[in-house]
């Protein structure tokens, strides 16, 4: 892992001001930190302090500390009262385990939409896996993370279930972050094929053969201390 810096000799966003109502400024708020973690410009165990965001961001310090809240909830932040508040230290046995949670809530919503998929979303799927495929050969975990989280959500905006929409979103946070850091890759031409049966499948509208492609995701080891050391 990184060694976490707690100073920054350049701003991390673009400020800017936000004349529009309270809840879009924390919602744009929530969506620069969150894009920073994403990308590597806020690494894990990096300290935040909620004044200089607010400087950067061009807003007052209300709406980064509700946006860090909302952040902590889904496991991107975590603070200690009157001592620190950082980007979570996501460890490989916590994105295993979100792993888990993620291929349930996944397989649940394939179930429901598998059938609703249209040619334009087809098309984007089609589009984030040549990405991927491409990411492959570099091993650049930041742009194998992102595609892959991109490849996936296109399926959630086709769901009328919204409880089951920020249960794969949150999930999904945290297992980005998780896996930028993990011990060694994952099975990525697993993954790969995955997504090119999901693909196939969600052409056909076949609920069996989507269900078959996120089953393999599922026996996918996520590598741990544990794992590693056994092998």
């Amino acid at each position: 892992m990184n060694e976490a810096t707690e100073t920054q000799k350049e701003p991390l966003f673009d400020a800017a001001q936000d004349s529009f109502a309270p809840s879009r400024v924390v919602s744009n708020v929530f969506d620069s930190i969150l894009a920073a973690v994403h990308s590597g410009r806020l690494m894990p165990g990096q300290r935040i302090s909620d004044s200089e965001l607010a400087g950067q961001l061009g807003v007052s310090r209300t709406p980064v500390r509700e946006a860090l809240q909302r952040l902590r909830e889904i496991g991107i932040i975590e603070a200690s009262a009157s001592r620190f508040t950082r980007v979570a230290l996501v460890t490989p046995q916590q994105t295993a385990d979100a792993m888990v949670v993620w291929v349930a809530l996944y397989t649940a919503l394939v179930n429901e939409v598998i059938g609703r998929v249209t040619p334009e979303l087809l098309a984007m799927m089609r589009t984030d896996h040549i990405e991927f495929q491409g990411a492959l050969a570099s091993l650049d975990a930041q742009r194998v993370a992102t595609a892959n989280a991109d490849f996936f959500s296109h399926l959630i905006d086709l769901s009328e279930n919204p409880t089951l929409q920020r249960g794969i979103t949150s999930v999904v946070h945290q297992i980005r972050l998780g896996s930028l850091h993990l011990p060694m890759f994952i099975d990525l031409s697993a993954l790969a094929k995955s997504q090119a049966l999901l693909i196939a499948a969600a052409q056909d509208h076949d609920r069996a053969a989507a269900l078959g492609a996120i089953r393999m995701i599922a026996l996918i080891e996520v590598p741990t201390a544990n794992s590693v050391s056994k092998s």
